[in-house]
């Protein structure tokens, strides 16, 4: 398996999540998520969570942390990472919405399938 993308976990002092809801076609139901990055080359996974925290939400992450990696298939993967926003952001205009959650409320919330098995696990630790 190969790791071809990262999601990042990005947590407040709280403990609380930020989820995101890109924009979506009208007739079509959003569904939140984690920030998510295609890998590009021999780019490390630290620099592809920091490009993606730097496009979508103008921001830098802090204290960042190696969490696990999942099979999206049987050839590509993907890396999680757990880091801290520590200041505000601005929320890249392909997104509608982004909010803090706690963990307990995931179930609450309409997710994509792997953000849903990575959140489980998160809250699991």
């Amino acid at each position: 398996m190969k790791i071809t993308a990262c999601t990042l976990i990005l947590k407040d002092d709280f403990n609380n999540i930020l989820v995101l809801k890109k924009k979506v076609k009208k007739g079509e139901i959003g569904k939140w998520s984690l920030v998510n990055q295609k890998l590009r080359g021999k780019e490390s996974f630290e620099k592809c969570v920091n490009k993606a925290c730097n496009k979508i939400l103008k921001t830098i992450v802090f204290d960042l942390e190696e969490f696990k990696e999942y099979e999206i298939n049987e050839e590509e993967g993907l890396k999680v990472l757990i880091g801290n926003l520590k200041g505000r952001f601005v929320l890249d205009k392909s997104y509608d919405e982004a909010k803090w959650i706690n963990i307990k409320e995931i179930d609450e919330y309409e997710f994509e399938d792997i953000d849903k098995t990575i959140l489980a696990d998160f809250a699991a630790r």
